[in-house]
């Protein structure tokens, strides 16, 4: 900076930065600088000592820079032309007279340098005048004549921005600040900004640029400081705060204290343990607390099992009794929890009804059984442990085999393995049987094992329901092999074990209850275990033990009952009746209870097992109750009151009750009545003799042909059959009825009487009836059978009613002259058609015996597919052949083109050779003919050689047909080898399509299977479905004894059978429909095989037939040259033979002819070996061509597979663009309908301008303030301010008119309509009150959103003045609304003031309306938002003003730029240039 002359400096300059005062210069530059240079000019001479100082901030000490001074020991006491050693403090001032130097040599290794260099301001101080001597005179006006004048004054410098900026910008308030890089902050990037403090801030230096590094902080937090001692001893110093998600540490990389980190996240959730169960508020990294004994839970929040009653020291052991408890007790009052069978505190003692209380079992105790006689028992003593066993170790110990039928095998003994065997050949199960010591009574053996060791053959096992089965007392019960924790079979032996008790937990089904399954073991009939599971299977038994008791010493068998019988029982097990005492009910043995003997004063005692009395008196019957057979009376009375009865002999009687007649029972056989004096149902006579002598009563004879169910079948008194069945008639139903026919005396139903069925259009006048004996109806002429229902052979028509027709078929054309019943139609011979067979077929020839033969003309080479009676096709032109199959000569057969084209034209000139050939052939042999038959004698010896020299040309030509033919033959041959490789070829396409035939036949036939096989699962569920339906319908009776069983039991047997085979047949419909799938998969593949073969051979048979074709014109081309060449060849020695019997002629026209043939042919065979040349150059040149031509076909094929893909991303890109076009057209409308909001908008806008101008016009004062507002904030606020008092105003006018209403309430009056009205107009007000608050609610919106817009985009003072403007607008509308409000509470007050009437409930809604309307004004808090407006009104003012003031300091700079421009000389300085940051 330069500043101007004075001669004591003491004028202020215009610029801020340099002021002059006495004895000084002070530079400010408001930022600090990086100074490079002071440069001090004096328009006098220069002073005799100045210093310069410096400072590194605006408040900040001065601190000497440098010394000038010709006396530095004097003025400064510094040693003058000092300098700086090294290691000494570099940032010491020196003094000197001369010019300094402050260059640095090591100054980006130099902190102290660096902060040397660094100033903000600038001061010079001027300390001692120059006066050159004078001051000794001490002359004051010499003295004066001294002063300071500088006339440059310049400071170099560059920001000092620390190498993080290359440029320096003004901020916000105008200030002078780095423009910081590296992410560095602050006015001289001397700090490193927010979160970057991964390392400590450095200088930037010309080796690194030592930028800022951001801290990690694992994006927990974005806050952070440098840690020094986190830097030293990890190289990373940033050290987050306010971690989020509860986690803690430097780089937030660990939970805080008492969290951990959430399984599979980031975030870390708090432990929250459990302060009375846990040992630590701080869990593991599962979340899991440490706890106190006997404490468990995650969170230490509840007692382990076995503990109760947590507290500060845990919780306590349960004390349960381990035999009858689950170890675990309640959690709070450490009552224990028994087993289902236990009680007591501690589970200590078994329930009333139970005993043994045991460990191992999982019910605790055991349940009393006593024949469920008594419900007290206890262990019996005396018992010990014992166990029936089979090891196998030396034969099958009786054990059997069953199949599913219920036949037994035998199983095989392994004398080896030491086990049992079964081997099955199907599906269908096969069980092992248990020998007789296994079974019988085996109650001791209930709640033990049941064990064995069991595997398989293969592993393919499939369970069932019923693997191990037990029978018994009329109860079944079975289990699955790998219930109760048993493991799979498989091929190695394992154990297997069950245990016999009716638990829940041991699921043997069905469920049957405790005394049943006691029961089912007291009369154990079978134990059955299964051992195959699959086909051609094989199950192995071994060490089968079952666990039961004895008494005898040993281990002690505890579960062994001892009951407490009640009276009339007794025994170990309460299973006897005491003496005086019966089985109530003796079918049940020992489950019957027992009763008191009563034989009803007729015996005094009675048997204690059976129950039946001794009875005497005539008496019978268990308890002696009723009367012998033969006797009646009443034997209950207890007296001798049986009588015999007045019966024949063997017959019983009964007293009828109401009349006490005695009528005999059970009468002799065919008799019936009071007094067995009639004859029985079904029987007939006169016992009596009433009608006669007396008969007695016989059976009725029906020939078996009635209802023995039936009643009436005979008259009782003659025996005449009434009832006949089976289509039966006769005294003795012995004959057929009318109308049918057969045996009545035969032994089946089914052959007997059958209805006759005559015909009706086969019988003479429709007859019905027929022979008795054998049934034959009379029938119609031709007609034949039994019934009349069918024409004799050769006939047909029987539908006519009047005899069979003859069927006239043709004796030739006809197979055997029989023809279809119902048309006519003759069975006729192959390719024969007509009625009666008498022409041939469309497209048939050669009617015969034997049919006609089809004309099988070409379909390309014939001109119609009908042929000729001789069976020659009309040919098309080019072609030949009875079958029009062939080409004519100089045709050939091209696939590329219909029918035989006609060949080249060289082809033509060959045949025209060949034709000349054949023609001067011809001559030659008329000419022989002629010599042969002429009569003149040639002697001539020149004719001779001449006709040897004919002979030598004939044999030469001879040679040449020969050659030709052993060419043709070889060419043959290459032929025949390539149709012997297209036969192959053929042969191989036969087969393979032989075999998709065969695949496709196999595949329908696996579909078949599988439609057959859901076919039957359709009618087995069906069979199921009817036979639930059944059973649902059945209503099933138990049996009365324990005899045979009854119909419903076999049933059930029969339906079990017919459940087993629709299993076994299910399982074998799945298998099928398994293979059926697996064949289908097979085929299915092979055909995929086969068709990519296919594709692949069809190419090489197109090649094929194309090399086929060709080599069949070749190969039609040679046999025609070879039977060309035959015939010459002939011919020719034909001629050779005629030439050696020929007289002698004259040789020499033969001469010239035969030269000229030799001509000819010579001509001819250069013709050929030119044509043959140019035939092998065409195919050379061919040959290049079709390598050509197939690399245009490839590349061909590669553009069109570029092409395809090109018109694939041609059709995803027109997707696209539709899509694309699809997603415009929405945006447009999108678009179109924004536009019409906007619109819309604008249009409400506009209204709202004009209702608001229109507000504005009619008040005038509110107008004047709001155009006062536009020039100045303040007035917008004043503005505001009455807007909020007119709104107070408003406010308070409502409560007036509200105290009002509450007044005239009290004592005015009105009509009923007028109170109405008043309603009507206080929801007006209501209305106007909520569109007022509306408008004020928009207001607040406005305001909110323009100061958002000021806040960003500060520099816009325009912007600003029309949100103030907007602002005043909503206030002016918020102030009409107000007053429109006044408005209607005057007219409403004057509507109020002429009321007369008023009607209370009306004034009540008013009241009510009312006061809502205060609450809702009350809510809006309209002072609290006119008070935001007036603060935003201040901020906007506020702005405003420091908009101004930076105008005005922007101002200031320019002026003191123009005077410092206006001091500077006009003439040029040596000045040195400054130094550029």
């Amino acid at each position: 900076h330069r500043g101007p002359r004075g001669p004591r400096l003491s004028t202020v300059s215009a610029s801020p930065f340099v002021v002059f005062h006495d004895h000084e210069v002070l530079l400010s530059a408001g930022k600090s600088f990086d100074i490079t240079y002071v440069r001090l000019k004096f328009h006098t001479s220069r002073p005799e000592s100045f210093a310069i100082y410096k400072r590194t901030s605006e408040a900040g000490p001065w601190v000497p820079y440098q010394y000038y001074s010709g006396s530095c020991e004097k003025t400064y006491r510094k040693p003058g032309r000092g300098f700086i050693r090294t290691g000494e403090d570099e940032q010491q001032a020196l003094c000197t007279d001369d010019f300094s130097d402050i260059s640095a040599y090591n100054f980006d290794n130099s902190p102290v340098l660096q902060d040397w260099v660094t100033a903000t301001d600038i001061r010079v101080t001027l300390n001692r005048l120059n006066t050159f001597g004078d001051e000794v005179f001490n002359d004051p006006k010499v003295l004066k004549s001294y002063y300071y004048a500088i006339s440059d004054f310049a400071v170099g410098g560059r920001c000092k921005c620390n190498g993080h900026a290359s440029e320096c910008v003004k901020n916000s308030r105008g200030r002078l600040v780095c423009n910081c890089k590296h992410n560095t902050d602050g006015d001289d990037c001397n700090v490193c900004k927010p979160f970057y403090n991964d390392r400590p801030w450095r200088r930037s230096s010309a080796d690194s640029s030592n930028d800022c590094l951001p801290c990690d902080c694992n994006g927990k937090s974005s806050e952070c400081f440098f840690d020094a001692e986190l830097y030293r001893a990890s190289g990373h110093g940033g050290h987050c705060t306010n971690c989020a998600d509860s986690t803690d540490g430097p780089n937030c990389e660990r939970c805080l204290d008492h969290y951990h980190r959430e399984a599979g996240g980031s975030r870390c959730l708090p432990c929250s343990c459990n302060t009375v169960g846990s040992e630590s508020p701080q869990c593991d990294n599962r979340g899991v607390c440490a706890c106190k004994p006997g404490v468990t839970g995650e969170k230490c929040d509840r007692c382990q099992s076995g503990f109760h009653s947590l507290t500060e020291a845990g919780c306590r052991p349960c004390s349960c009794s381990p035999s009858g408890s689950t170890q675990e007790c309640d959690v709070n009052t450490g009552q224990c929890r028994c087993k289902d069978n236990v009680e007591g505190f501690s589970c200590d003692r078994c329930k009333l009804g139970f005993f043994n209380l045991d460990p191992s079992n999982p019910q605790g105790c055991t349940a009393c059984f006593c024949f469920q006689h008594s419900s007290v028992c206890d262990s019996a003593e005396g018992f010990s442990v014992h166990a029936v066993r089979s090891s196998f170790s030396r034969d099958d110990e009786q054990w059997t085999g069953q199949q599913r039928d219920g036949s037994s095998v035998s199983v095989q003994w392994s004398p080896s393995g030491q086990e049992v065997s079964l081997i099955s050949d199907d599906y269908f199960p096969m069980y092992f049987v248990a020998p007789e010591k296994f079974l019988g009574n085996q109650m001791l053996s209930y709640g033990q094992n049941l064990s064995l060791s069991f595997r398989v053959a293969r592993r393919d096992t499939r369970l069932s329901a019923e693997d191990l089965v037990l029978e018994g007392a009329g109860l079944r019960v079975a289990v699955p092999l790998i219930a109760q924790g048993n493991a799979y079979p498989n091929e190695n032996m394992q154990t297997y074990v069950f245990r016999l008790h009716d638990s829940t937990d041991y699921p043997w089904r069905p469920t049957i209850s405790h005394p049943d399954f006691q029961k089912l073991l007291h009369n154990l009939t079978a134990i059955k275990i299964r051992g195959t599971y699959s086909e051609k299977s094989a199950g192995y038994l071994d060490d089968v033990s079952l666990v039961t008791a004895r008494r005898a010493p040993g281990v002690p068998a505890h579960w062994v009952e001892r009951c407490t019988c009640p009276q009339g029982y007794q025994g170990q097990h309460c299973e006897q009746c005491t003496l005086g005492y019966r089985r109530a009910r003796p079918e049940l043995g020992a489950f019957s209870p027992c009763e008191p003997c009563n034989c009803n004063g007729h015996s005094e005692a009675c048997n204690p097992a059976t129950g039946a009395c001794d009875c005497r008196d005539n008496t019978a019957g268990l308890s002696c109750e009723r009367c012998k057979d033969g006797f009646y009376g009443d034997a209950t009375r207890g007296s001798s009151d049986c009588e015999p009865c007045p019966c024949p002999a063997g017959a019983t009687c009964a007293v009828v009750p109401s009349t006490r007649e005695v009528v005999c029972t059970n009468c002799p056989t065919g008799t019936t009545g009071k007094r067995c004096e009639l004859c029985d149902d079904g029987f007939f006579g006169d016992p009596l003799g009433q009608s006669g002598p007396v008969r007695s009563c016989r059976a009725c004879k029906c020939s078996d042909n009635i209802d023995p169910n039936a009643v009436g079948n005979c008259d009782r008194e003659t025996g005449e059959c009434l009832k006949c069945i089976y289509n039966t008639d006769g005294f003795f139903c012995d004959r057929c009825k009318d109308g049918f026919y057969g045996n009545a005396m035969a032994g089946s139903a089914a052959d007997k009487c059958n209805a006759c069925s005559c015909s009706a259009f086969g019988t003479v006048g429709r007859q019905t009836g027929c022979s008795q004996v054998t049934g034959q109806c009379e029938c119609l002429p031709n007609v034949a059978e039994r019934d009349c229902g069918a024409c004799q052979p050769g006939f047909f028509n029987l539908q006519s009613a009047s005899g069979c027709e003859r069927c006239n078929c043709n004796p030739i054309g006809s197979t055997n002259g029989q023809c279809d019943i119902t048309s006519g139609q003759c069975e006729c011979q192959p390719g024969v058609t007509g009625t009666h067979c008498e022409r041939c077929e469309v497209n048939f020839f050669g009617f015969s015996s034997s049919g006609c033969k089809p004309c099988d003309c070409d379909l390309e080479g014939s001109r119609a597919a009908q042929c000729e009676d001789d069976g020659r096709c009309a040919c098309a032109r080019g072609f030949v052949g009875a079958r029009c199959d062939t080409c004519e000569e100089n045709f050939f057969y091209n696939r590329s083109a219909p029918g035989c084209q006609l060949c080249p034209s060289c082809y033509s000139l060959v045949r025209d050779k060949v034709n000349q050939q054949r023609q001067k052939l011809q001559d030659l042999q008329t000419l022989i003919d002629q010599l042969g038959s002429g009569h003149d004698t040639v002697s001539d010896q020149a004719f001779e050689d001449r006709l040897k020299e004919a002979e030598k040309a004939i044999m030469e030509l001879l040679e040449e047909a020969r050659a030709s033919k052993d060419v043709d033959r070889g060419l043959l041959d290459r032929l025949s080898g390539i149709n012997n490789t297209l036969t192959t070829q053929w042969n191989r396409l036969q087969g393979i399509r032989n075999t998709v035939d065969a695949t496709g036949t196999q595949a329908d036939r696996a579909r078949h299977r599988v439609r057959d096989a859901e076919d039957l699962m359709d009618r087995a569920r069906q069979e199921l479905d009817k036979a639930k339906d059944a059973v649902g319908k059945v209503d099933i009776k138990p049996p009365s004894g324990t005899g045979d069983p009854n119909n419903m039991t076999l049933l059930a047997e029969e339906a079990r059978t017919l459940a087993d085979k629709h299993k076994m047949d299910a399982d074998q419909i799945e298998k099928i429909a398994k293979d059926a799938n697996d064949t289908s998969t097979k085929a299915h593949n092979l055909l995929l095989k086969t068709l990519e073969g296919e594709s692949k051979t069809s190419q090489e048979i197109d090649e094929l037939n194309k090399k086929y074709e060709l080599a069949k014109n070749l190969e039609k081309q040679a046999n025609k040259v070879q039977a060309e060449a035959e015939d010459a060849g002939n011919k020719a020695v034909k001629i050779f033979a005629n030439l050696t019997s020929v007289p002698p002629v004259d040789t020499k026209a033969l001469e010239d002819e035969a030269s000229k043939i030799k001509k000819e042919a010579s001509d001819l065979d250069k013709l050929i070996d030119k044509t043959e040349k140019e035939y092998n150059d065409l195919r050379d040149d061919l040959r290049g061509k079709e390598q050509e031509v197939r690399k245009l076909l490839e590349k061909g094929r590669s553009e069109q597979q570029t092409a395809d893909q090109l018109l694939a991303r041609a059709d995803a890109a027109k997707a696209l663009a539709e899509e694309a076009a699809k997603k415009g057209q929405s945006t447009f409308k999108e678009a179109e309908s924004i536009l019409e909001d906007l619109r819309d908008f604008d249009k409400r806008v506009n209204d709202n301008k004009t209702a608001a101008e229109d507000a504005l016009k009619k008040i005038p004062a509110i107008n004047a303030t709001i155009m006062a507002a536009n020039q100045k904030t303040k007035q917008a606020e004043a503005a505001l301010g009455n807007a909020a008092a007119d709104a107070r105003e408003a406010k308070s006018k409502a409560e007036e008119a509200e105290k009002i209403a509450g007044n005239v309430q009290k004592g005015s009056a009105k009509t009923k309509e007028d109170a109405e009205k008043a309603f009507q107009d206080t929801n007006t007000l209501d209305n106007d009150v909520g569109d007022m608050m509306d408008q004020l609610d928009a207001a607040e919106q406005e305001l909110l959103r323009k100061k958002a817009e000021a806040d960003r985009d500060m520099m816009m003072a325009g912007m600003a003045s029309e949100n103030a403007k907007e602002a005043e607008d909503n206030a002016r509308k918020a102030k009409s609304a107000v007053k429109t409000v006044l408005t209607t509470i005057t007219v409403l007050l004057d509507q109020l003031g002429h009321i007369d009437k008023v009607d209370l409930s009306k004034l009540n809604q008013i009241d009510e309306s009312l006061k809502r309307a205060k609450g809702k004004m009350g809510d809006s808090d309209l002072d609290r938002k006119l008070t935001e407006l007036n603060d935003v009104a201040r901020t906007q003012e506020d702005m405003i003003n420091d908009y101004d003031r930076q105008i005005r300091e922007i101002r200031a700079d320019i002026a003191n730029l123009n005077d410092i421009k206006n001091t500077l000389p006009e003439g040029c300085f040596n000045t040195p240039s400054l130094e550029r940051p």
